[in-house]
Formats: C-alpha cells, sequence, structure tokens
C-alpha cells in the first residue's frame, strides 16, 4: 500500500501538465483492455471554455464513455481529492496563461475489462491511456505569477490533507 500511494499521490504534482497515468507505465490504449472509451476532453486550468472553469476531476466525461468514475480517478479522489484540490486551485491561481501552452494539457481515455498479464512493456497496467491534446499548438511557453524567483513548487501554504511526511519530502524533490 505504501508504494501505491506513493504512485498515486505522485500523480497529483503531474497535473500542473494535467499527465497522470503516463507517470507509470505504457499509458496507451493496450490491449490489455477489451475496451477503451473515446478520448475524453483536454484537461486545462482556465480560459475560456466553461469546461476549464471545473475542478480537474469534473473535467473528466461521466459514464461509461468517460473516466470521471472509473476506479483509477475515484481512487485518486477519495483518498487525496482534497490534496488535488488545493494543488489544483493554486495552480489555476499562479498560471495566467488562458490557452493551452508549455505541451501541458492531454486527454484522457479508460480502459474496461482489463487485466494485468502480459510483459509491463505492452501492457497498460493502470488501464488509464493519455495522450497530448491533438490538433491543438500548445507551443508556447505557459505564463505564470512572479513568485520565489519562479519557483512554484513547492509551497508548504498549499494544504495536502492524507498525504505522509515522507510522500511529501519525495513530492518536493521533484
Amino acid at each position: 500500500m505504501k508504494w501505491l500511494s506513493l504512485i498515486l499521490f505522485a500523480a497529483l504534482f503531474d497535473l500542473s501538465v494535467n499527465q497522470v497515468s503516463v507517470l507509470f507505465g505504457n499509458a496507451v490504449q493496450a490491449n490489455n483492455c477489451a475496451e477503451w472509451s473515446n478520448w475524453g476532453p483536454c484537461i486545462w486550468l482556465k480560459g475560456k471554455k466553461k469546461r476549464w472553469h471545473r475542478s480537474y476531476f469534473e473535467q473528466l466525461i461521466p459514464g461509461r464513455s468517460g473516466c470521471r468514475h472509473h476506479i483509477f480517478f475515484r481512487l485518486l479522489q477519495d483518498r487525496w481529492g482534497q490534496a488535488f484540490s488545493n494543488f489544483f486551485e493554486y495552480m489555476r491561481h499562479m498560471t495566467i496563461s488562458e490557452e493551452l501552452c508549455g505541451e501541458c494539457s492531454y486527454q484522457q481515455s479508460c480502459g474496461r475489462t482489463c487485466h494485468r498479464k502480459g510483459n509491463i512493456d505492452e501492457i497498460n497496467p493502470l488501464f488509464v491511456a493519455e495522450k497530448r491534446c491533438s490538433k491543438v499548438d500548445q507551443s508556447n511557453a505557459c505564463v505564470s505569477r512572479n513568485v520565489n524567483n519562479c519557483k512554484l513548487w513547492p509551497n508548504p501554504d498549499v494544504p495536502l490533507p492524507n498525504v505522509t511526511d515522507t510522500i511529501k519530502e519525495i513530492i518536493n524533490g521533484f
């Protein structure tokens, strides 16, 4: 459980780039799942689209056609949802750019009827695929507020409930 906690919570700190499952393996639509949802919308921090004013989890599509209720995201939300929210809101506040930027916006697809049998290089162990948003130019650098000589993280003022000190040390070292 300690490694699962580390792996799943480490995902929190890649949320600033909205890429979660790719941190932990082969985040493609692999054959170890009988079916995959369609690619969801681009997840982002802020901007003109109404969806981008929602939380990370609320931007995921609900139901079988999306990932919001997939076991991976449910576990993240149930265990570390408040920490995710706090971090996501902090990054939303710190980011000035309203358009997708920095090659940071990703789409998710979730597997159904999956197994973990096979070579780790050929399966998707988390059953969540991610890809950079397609057909969107994200080549401009993201602009953020200037703090601490451009060091946005770690920030001890952002509460991370349910996160152990050991995990915080690891995360803050990224």
